[in-house]
């Protein structure tokens, strides 16, 4: 079964790490996001990027990928380097499971 799936913006590699890019419309996504890490840095977050897979051959429609956040500036967000370029990104969420265990 075939979902269609609007992207809220694109992964793009840039030398040792990468970079997503939400678009200006789902700016709010990274709002969000920074609220509910609190008064805890962003950097160093773990986070689940949930993408679209680009391998065209392959039967996955979307693969999740967990990463560390770099740096943000804005709706970029700089993370470790993934396995994904000019990928549509569909979600980006906290490891839950990450941050429970940093404050445990």
């Amino acid at each position: 079964m075939r979902i269609n799936l609007e992207p809220i913006g694109i992964i793009k590699k840039a030398g040792k790490y990468s970079e997503v890019l939400i678009y200006s419309e789902f700016e709010q996504i990274v709002k969000n996001l920074v609220s509910k890490i609190g008064k805890n840095p962003v950097c160093g977050q773990e986070l689940l990027i949930v993408h679209k897979n680009g391998k065209g051959d392959d039967v996955h429609q979307v693969e999740i990928t967990k990463t560390t956040v770099l740096e943000r500036a804005g709706n970029v967000l700089k993370i470790g380097r993934i396995n994904a370029h000019d990928d549509s990104v569909i979600d980006v969420r906290i490891d839950i499971n990450e941050d429970i265990s940093r404050h445990s």
